[in-house]
């Protein structure tokens, strides 16, 4: 991966140009972490443990309060071009693992051309910190246009078809939400149209390429099918873990936090659903848009995500909020004559 540099600029700071040399260094510390991060990349067998420190560095430094006030343009876009690189070489790999294997990733094997091989044993931890990453890049001077603009959008749609982690599952479903929701707008226009606009675009054509590459009836379907497995894994948990005994659900820890991770991968997605609908700026426009993610599993999903035991959930409320919309954009399209 070659990056542009940072022409110009030295190390040295006067005393009387506080501020200017605050920035230089941060933008050399910025450009640092991404270094180490596609260092991380070059050997034939990734150090994962490496990869990840590197990824979890980069994450926090992007984070932080201060990364928007002292951004820099190119340091940004190296970052977004190293962490597209993770996602759509890592998508690649599973997927020729997936066919090398017949559809079982339980073992890494060697493919007939290698290429994506290496790519195959980074953990989804990283995928994960690397997915984070992004949604950082989104609100910062790169923008969601930039971002837009990437590989991005469709390797987060593909891998909703691979990944098996639900931290992978909140983190892809919460950037998707951010590309296409008018909070990420930061300049008035891109290319001569709103961010948000060029957001939702490219999350809609990744659905479709997605739809196209892995044959699917409906483009949501990745969606649909990856949101039913969650909410019925997290349906059986919460009734197993209601008929344990006492005695032992004090001692049981791992099971209130395998149950917290599917809520929160189950609350993106919902979140996401309606992010996609509301970036739609007429009725009519919300409505299609409804029916068609409708016509996939997902009205399964809000039929199980009924029961009594999400009554108190952010679950709960983003299901609330999908109906409510729904309810007034059918009053909007066909309002009641008045009595």
């Amino acid at each position: 991966m070659s990056y542009s540099t940072l022409g110009g600029s030295q190390s040295t700071i006067s005393s009387d140009n506080v501020p200017g040399g605050l920035d230089k260094l941060r933008m050399h510390h910025t450009q640092a972490l991404v270094n180490a991060v596609s260092a991380a990349l070059y050997p034939d067998a990734i150090d994962t443990a490496q990869l990840y420190g590197a990824l979890v560095e980069l994450r926090r430094h992007l984070e932080s309060p201060l990364a928007a006030m002292h951004a820099h343009p190119v340091t940004e876009t190296n970052a977004a071009e190293v962490t597209e690189h993770i996602l759509l070489c890592w998508v690649c790999a599973r997927a020729s693992q997936a066919d090398a294997q017949n559809y079982s990733l339980e073992t890494t094997v060697e493919t007939a051309d290698r290429r994506f091989d290496k790519y195959a044993g980074i953990p989804e931890q990283s995928v994960s910190e690397t997915i984070q990453c992004v949604s950082y890049l989104a609100t910062m001077g790169v923008g969601v246009a930039a971002v837009a603009q990437t590989s991005i959008p469709a390797s987060l749609v593909l891998l909703l078809s691979f990944a098996e982690c639900p931290d992978v599952y909140t983190s892809a479903f919460r950037t998707l939400a951010k590309l296409c929701t008018k909070h990420s707008v930061r300049r008035a226009q891109a290319d001569g149209r709103w961010e948000s606009e060029s957001g939702r675009h490219a999350v809609l054509d990744a659905f479709t390429r997605a739809q196209t590459a892995l044959r699917l009836r409906n483009r949501f379907d990745s969606v649909a099918t990856c949101l039913f497995a969650l909410v019925s894994e997290l349906a059986s948990a919460h009734y197993a873990y209601k008929l344990t005994p006492q005695s032992t659900k004090a001692a049981d820890r791992s099971t209130p936090q395998r149950v917290d991770r599917a809520e929160r991968a189950v609350t993106s997605a919902l979140a996401f659903t309606n992010a996609l609908v509301e970036a739609h700026s007429s009725a009519d426009g919300r409505l299609r848009m409804r029916q068609e993610l409708l016509d996939t599993a997902l009205h399964r999903s809000l039929t199980l995500l009924d029961g009594p035991e999400f009554e108190s959930s952010r679950i709960r409320m983003e299901i609330r909020h999908f109906r409510r919309a729904y309810a007034d954009d059918i009053r909007a399209r066909d309002p009641q004559p008045a009595s």
